[in-house]
């Protein structure tokens, strides 16, 4: 996961690439600290873009992506969000949806996507 101090470079990149992951944290976040690692690692069975900002060295991020606490975790696909979580992460859920995300298969429709299947 790239950390960047660059919201706009992020930005862009969100809408060009299928999937990404944007992951935003502050430093003196207790749950920030032991959340990245986990997301990190989770990450590293996927072939896609992930990006850390930190709220505190970028303080427009909490305004540009509507964020009112940390850590949080968003998700998108085809320069949308689809998902988001924040303080509380279910790395499962995460993974889930990569793994339908970053399927060789069929793209799935919006009905599927957001089923919660």
């Amino acid at each position: 996961m790239k950390k960047t101090t660059d919201l706009a470079q992020v930005q862009t990149r969100l809408q060009k690439e299928e999937t990404a992951v944007v992951y935003l944290s502050m430093p003196g976040c207790s749950v920030c600290h032991a959340v990245r690692p986990r997301i990190e690692e989770l990450l590293t069975h996927y072939d896609l873009p992930a990006f850390h900002l930190d709220a505190d060295e970028t303080p427009e991020v909490a305004s540009a992506f509507e964020v009112l606490t940390a850590p949080v975790v968003l998700i998108y696909h085809h320069g949308k969000e689809v998902a988001r979580q924040a303080r509380f992460i279910d790395f499962n859920k995460i993974k889930q949806l990569l793994d339908q995300l970053t399927a060789e298969e069929d793209s799935l429709s919006y009905e599927e996507l957001f089923s919660g299947k």
